[in-house]
């Protein structure tokens, strides 16, 4: 099994900039945009969110954006280089979605080879401090965009994380929150499902039954 991190096994920068604004008694919308929890339901809009989705901006660029519109807003980066290493770390363990790390004992306890596949974890939470994490630890490998030189949906990551779990494509389950990056895992062989953040939990039932295990359910976070 291969799992993407941001928005899979980590919060979504989005639910971190909540948690990071309660616990630092920021304004509300200090981070100014919740990407696809804006909503008409809610009464607004994140435009770089929508122009992310029309493909006018990359991924990166729209996360970059977004630390450095939340930065001047007043958000602190507390020491860190950029702000998406000051949210997850101020996060602590409530920053994992305790689905994925469930679902990783499962396919551990079944014999079943796990894995990250992840476009900048490396690249925007530091290795020495990713490695040393305990969700980190309880996978066989990681593979990074950033150290393989290209990015997802490229053919190059996909290939080089099959090479690592050592069995054919069609029997390794690959879990990501993009479209782009699952149409990417399709096109390498992968079983893909397709996380939505608005109901995380739902992504790791689908992999479990892909994968023959139980199902996983909506478990409460840390505290």
């Amino acid at each position: 099994m291969l799992l993407d991190v941001g928005v899979v096994v980590a919060l979504s920068p989005w639910e971190l900039a909540d948690l990071f604004e309660e616990s630092r008694g920021l304004p509300p919308r200090t981070f100014p945009g919740r990407g696809p929890f804006d909503t008409s339901e809610t009464g607004r809009v994140d435009e770089r969110w929508e122009a992310y989705k029309r493909a006018e901006i990359t991924e990166r660029e729209y996360w970059m954006a977004f630390s450095d519109s939340s930065v001047a807003n007043g958000a602190p980066l507390e020491g860190h280089p950029h702000l998406m290493r000051t949210l997850l770390r101020a996060a602590g363990p409530r920053g994992v979605r305790p689905e994925a790390m469930a679902l990783v004992e499962s396919a551990r306890s079944a014999g079943l080879r796990t894995g990250f596949l992840s476009n900048e974890l490396f690249d925007f939470h530091d290795k020495e401090w990713v490695v040393a994490q305990p969700w980190f630890q309880r996978v066989d490998f990681a593979v990074d965009s950033s150290e393989v030189g290209v990015r997802k949906p490229a053919p190059e990551p996909y290939e080089v994380a099959i090479a690592q779990i050592g069995i054919p494509p069609e029997r390794v389950v690959f879990i990501d929150d993009s479209p782009a990056y699952v149409e990417g895992g399709l096109r390498a062989g992968l079983r893909c499902v397709l996380l939505d953040v608005l109901e995380p939990w739902k992504a790791f039932d689908e992999a479990a039954a892909l994968m023959g295990l139980p199902p996983i359910g909506r478990l409460a976070t840390a505290s």
